[in-house]
């Protein structure tokens, strides 16, 4: 072999190794990003659940609130009920699932009272002042789900 042939063979051998160094890199920095991409997805994914999961935990809370009013309300049309202790059942019911903070608490609470009352002396009682309550704290509840869930990023969803 001649010095040239040589010489071609180093560098030849030389850019192949470069190019094998050059690859490794670029597959490095590729499983790189990829991993950094696949951990903000399950991220993503986690924070998604958690939201998920939350939204359907207050649903729930929503809904058993909405039936103990509803219920607390049907007993009141009716005049009365056979066992007084399922009226401080619903109204103790309403009570521990509502925030004692709510602006709209103590109100509430008085529209209870007052219906309470009024079935005791067996007539119709302030049933649309509690309706009103009652619908103004689910309504609110209502949104205040709504805008949990539209703080989703619509990256995350997809």
């Amino acid at each position: 072999m001649t010095h040239a042939e040589i010489a071609f063979a180093v560098v030849v051998g030389a850019i192949s190794a470069l190019g094998v160094i050059a690859a490794a890199k670029i597959a490095d920095r590729s499983t790189d990003a990829a991993a950094r991409l696949a951990a903000r997805g399950v991220d993503n994914q986690i924070r998604l659940n958690s939201t998920v999961k939350i939204a359907e935990f207050r649903q729930a809370w929503i809904n058993d609130l909405r039936a103990a009013m509803a219920k607390l309300f049907a007993i009141s049309l009716r005049g009365g009920v056979n066992d007084e202790s399922e009226l401080y059942e619903l109204s103790a019911k309403i009570r521990l699932l509502m925030n004692r903070e709510d602006v709209r608490y103590d109100e509430l609470v008085t529209r209870m009272e007052q219906l309470i009352a009024k079935l005791h002396n067996q007539t119709r009682g302030q049933s649309e002042e509690f309706i009103r309550i009652s619908q103004d704290i689910l309504k609110n509840e209502w949104e205040v789900l709504k805008r949990d869930l539209a703080r989703i990023p619509s990256s995350i969803v997809q």
